[in-house]
């Protein structure tokens, strides 16, 4: 299992540099048991943490880009190692930095936060929930990470490469630029099943990939 994870990480790395301007799919299937972590230390994140985001149009060379606030979170320390953890992202702080107009910049902000994308006013947070942590090789300087991302009340299981570093002053956690198709989480502008010709349009103008960039670190008290 831990090597089947590890190729799959390498081809997600693989794929993201052949890919052209756009990072490669994270493996993603059906949520997964968290196994308790009762003698794990915890070590809650550090304030102002943030994860990135980017979209695209699906036919233009046009994309956005910003930032979510992370509100809250903790990792799982035992044995020197990352063995679980908790990142909960306030999907109210949807920033987009590339808009310089503030009237646009506001609409897209609030486009993104409406029952059509995210609906963050029913789902305000989402929440990445450590399952498992696969050590780097010799081979492969990743470690493999694996956990349960709940979005608009649906919960997928993700995978992806990340770079941990756990040590005396606390945990940093980076992962390279991933996507994930933000329709398994029932982000879309409208289902197909009741949508009029001119919503479906608009959807498939979409891609269907949002990237996302977690760097956070959490510090020992």
């Amino acid at each position: 299992m831990k090597k089947l994870a590890l190729l799959a990480a390498i081809g997600l790395i693989v794929a993201s540099c052949g890919s052209g301007d756009r990072a490669a799919e994270a493996t993603t299937g059906d949520a997964q048991d968290v196994e308790n972590a009762a003698a794990a230390t915890s070590v809650a994140l550090d304030s102002g943490s943030t994860v990135l985001w980017r979209g695209f149009k699906t036919y233009v060379q046009s994309e956005h880009f910003g930032s979510i606030g992370v509100q809250e979170g903790n990792f799982l320390v035992e044995g020197g190692k990352l063995v679980g953890g908790t990142i909960t992202i306030d999907m109210n702080s949807i920033h987009n930095e590339d808009i310089e107009d503030e009237g646009k910049r506001g609409y897209l902000e609030g486009h993104l936060k409406s029952q059509d994308f995210f609906f963050v006013d029913s789902f305000p947070t989402a929440v990445f929930e450590i399952v498992s942590v696969v050590d780097p090789t010799e081979e492969f300087k990743y470690s493999v990470v694996t956990g349960n991302l709940t979005m608009r009340g649906v919960t997928n299981s993700i995978e992806f490469p990340a770079e941990i570093s756990v040590g005396d002053e606390g945990v940093k956690f980076s992962a390279p630029t991933f996507s994930i198709d933000r329709t398994k989480w029932g982000v879309k502008f409208h289902d197909s099943e009741d949508a009029t010709i001119a919503e479906s349009l608009k959807e498939d103008l979409i891609d269907h990939s949002i990237e996302l960039t977690i760097k956070v670190k959490a510090t020992n008290a």
